[in-house]
């Protein structure tokens, strides 16, 4: 098992990858983007993606960007962090969460946030890891705003 940074040309197996989440997070509705949208934005850098390889078979992915906190600077926000189901339970969760970690650090990350579903199973992985609920801890609240062109 290795992981890998995404290229453009892995453009259709990780939206193949963000269908398959969003039917896991029971939103399968809600993906709006398409494939060519999708390539065009990780070839530009708007977003990365991680690839977790077994063989030739893609077996997970994390999707991630970096963003600015007036409060700790340059952070890493994490998407998504998807296993497909058959391979859950191995560690490949694990290895990608070590290289987002890496990644962290060579960029000089003083974070990485993500959001979790309530009901997701997740979170005890990532509590596990360190990770800490900002709503509970910081008084946060998250909103969202669309913009439509």
């Amino acid at each position: 098992m290795e992981v890998v940074d995404a290229t453009v040309e892995d453009g259709d197996v990780i939206m193949d990858m963000i269908k398959e989440l969003a039917v896991f997070e029971k939103m399968a509705g809600c993906v709006k983007i398409d494939s060519q949208r999708l390539k065009v934005d990780l070839e530009a850098g708007k977003f990365h993606c991680l690839l977790a390889k077994e063989n030739s078979a893609i077996i997970g992915s994390a999707i991630y960007c970096y963003t600015f906190d007036i409060s700790r600077g340059r952070q890493m926000y994490l998407e998504d962090l998807f296993v497909r189901e058959e391979h859950r339970g191995r560690g490949v969760g694990s290895m990608l969460w070590e290289k987002l970690v890496t990644k962290c650090k060579l960029k000089g990350c003083t974070a990485m946030e993500f959001s979790v579903l309530k009901w997701n199973p997740a979170k005890k992985f990532y509590l596990n890891r360190g990770a800490e609920n900002m709503y509970a801890s910081e008084n946060r609240e998250v909103y969202r705003h669309m913009i439509i062109s």
